[in-house]
């Protein structure tokens, strides 16, 4: 291998390298952001969910279909997101 060859890969190592480290950062960073909105969006379906089945909010089926919601929900803005950011 020629010197000029180790040096572009050595390089091109490093740019990827800091590139996943970046990634890395940033997902680390939205995952304590996701974390610290978890109780306050699950409070607010919690209290749609037990006002539409008309159930109380301390009992067990409520979070079980609270939990069904969300995902549909989560589904439903995964779907509309990838239809939005596809390349045309």
């Amino acid at each position: 291998m020629k010197i000029h060859q180790l040096i572009k890969t050595k390089r091109s190592f490093k740019q990827e390298f800091k590139k996943q480290i970046r990634f890395a950062i940033t997902a680390a960073i939205g995952f304590i952001i996701a974390f610290s909105w978890r109780e306050a969006v699950f409070d607010l379906f919690l209290n749609f969910t037990s006002r539409v089945l008309d159930l109380p909010i301390d009992h067990y089926s409520t979070k079980i279909y609270t939990a069904v919601v969300i995902t549909i929900f989560g589904v439903l803005l995964i779907l509309l997101t990838s239809k939005i950011l596809k390349d045309r």
